[in-house]
């Protein structure tokens, strides 16, 4: 019984190693934002090579959001030059629903500096981005992504405000009209 447990972990960590030093890519890092609504996201890369890192945070119940991210590369002396050793092609915003991601809209710039967005406000639910790019000789790169949320509007509200406007129209109509009296 003890040799057999002993095998199931040897066999376990040995494959866990494999998947390390094979460079699959690590799994989706989720996001936290604090009370002001700002988060950090950053990876770090040990080789050259493409890559495609994913990042999850969640919009609460009731909320609509929109938010904006900026991004930087990290710098490092290549051929005697201060240079970006990280090239960051796209960031893409997407929705994910029961395990479906569907992308969004997204404006991504890198003119001057990396900016992205979602160009639609975010209601409640689970959402990510992914970072795009490539990295000459490994290294890393950081970003800040911020929220302002404002609450969403009850059906009541709406049938409040309706009402309202109803009722001011009615009394504007009836101090207008002379044979009413």
């Amino acid at each position: 019984m003890k040799k057999v447990f002993a095998s199931k972990i040897a066999t376990s960590l040995l494959l866990s190693a494999g998947l390390l030093a094979s460079g699959v890519a690590a799994a989706d890092e989720t996001l936290t934002f604090d009370a002001a609504g700002n988060t950090i996201f950053g990876m770090t890369h040990a080789t050259a090579g493409s890559f495609d890192d994913t990042f999850l945070f969640a919009v609460d119940t009731n909320t609509q959001a929109w938010l904006s991210g900026t991004a930087v590369v990290g710098k490092t002396f290549i051929n005697g030059a201060r240079s970006a050793n990280y090239s960051i092609s796209n960031i893409t915003f997407f929705s994910e629903v029961n395990g479906v991601r569907t992308n969004l809209d997204t404006d991504f710039s890198s003119n001057g500096g990396i900016e992205f967005f979602p160009v639609d406000s975010l209601l409640n639910g689970t959402y990510g981005f992914t970072v795009s790019g490539s990295t000459a000789i490994g290294g890393s790169y950081a970003g800040n992504l911020n929220v302002v949320t404002a609450p969403v509007p009850e059906p009541s509200t709406y049938a409040m405000l309706g009402l309202g406007l109803g009722l001011l129209a009615f009394t504007a109509r009836r101090k207008s009209n002379n044979k009413l009296g």
